[in-house]
């Protein structure tokens, strides 16, 4: 009777292991597929973060391409500017050129045109307009008409080039 029940209880113990043993063949099931979702999932994940890695280089190369264009766009802009103070330097320049010239040429067209009149050894031309067109073209610009010098009156301009006074004599009005 022992023997039956110890065999009773042996057989009860056998089953709550095979129950125990099912039980845990099924935990280590589960936690296989646990494991397998993890493993799929870190592989998705060192995907992404690969997808991620390429497109912040490429954006990077992006932005380098972008700051070069930025760069050369700069240049660009100032040797615009350079060209322009350059052009508007020369402007100046050419206008008190200008000014001088066609005060320059209203004098010597009177002179020919025997139009002048003197008045003790001066011209009768406006010495006022002369006065300040000669000091706007010196204020603007330093290198007026450098082969020209101006003096007092209209009969005396000295040339560079070798004409003086007697030169034009031929022009002069009595």
């Amino acid at each position: 009777m022992r023997s039956a029940e110890a065999a009773k209880n042996t057989a009860g113990m056998i089953e709550d292991t095979v129950k125990k043993v099912k039980g845990g063949s099924e935990l280590l099931h589960n936690t296989n597929k646990a494991f397998a979702g993890v493993a799929e999932s870190s592989s998705k994940v060192g995907q992404l973060i690969s997808e991620i890695s390429a497109a912040s280089s490429e954006q990077a190369q992006g932005i380098e391409q972008l700051n070069r264009a930025i760069m050369e766009m700069d240049r660009v802009v100032q040797q615009n500017a350079a060209g322009a103070e350059e052009s508007a330097s020369a402007s100046e320049e050419l206008s008190a050129q200008a000014q001088a010239l066609k005060l320059i040429v209203g004098e010597l067209m009177a002179v020919v045109g025997g139009s002048m009149k003197q008045k003790g050894g001066k011209t009768a031309f406006d010495s006022h307009k002369r006065q300040r067109a000669t000091q706007s073209a010196k204020s603007k610009s330093k290198k007026i008409l450098p082969w020209v010098t101006r003096q007092d009156n209209i009969d005396s301009y000295e040339q560079a080039d070798g004409f003086d006074d007697e030169c034009f004599e031929d022009f002069k009005t009595a």
